[in-house]
């Protein structure tokens, strides 16, 4: 749980987390990489949370001799 304010969120190479932010770190940034089962809590200001999901599945496509990568959502939802 973040309590106070952070400019940046790691998570590296964890299988399941929950990170609650306090209305001083909405603006923080969150940087992930190999890792599954991320949830994000948002304070809702009735002293509750509402849960957001963190990407896992991505599709990368080369435009114009660039890649581009969207997250995607996992078939059947």
């Amino acid at each position: 749980m973040v309590l106070g304010q952070v400019p940046t969120i790691a998570i590296e190479k964890t299988d399941g987390c929950m990170v609650y932010l306090s209305e001083a770190s909405l603006g923080a940034e969150i940087i992930t990489a190999k890792s599954s089962e991320m949830n994000i809590l948002l304070p809702t200001g009735t002293g509750e949370f509402s849960e957001h999901p963190v990407p896992e599945q991505f599709k990368t496509l080369v435009r114009n001799g660039q890649l581009v990568t969207t997250c995607t959502e996992k078939a059947g939802n």
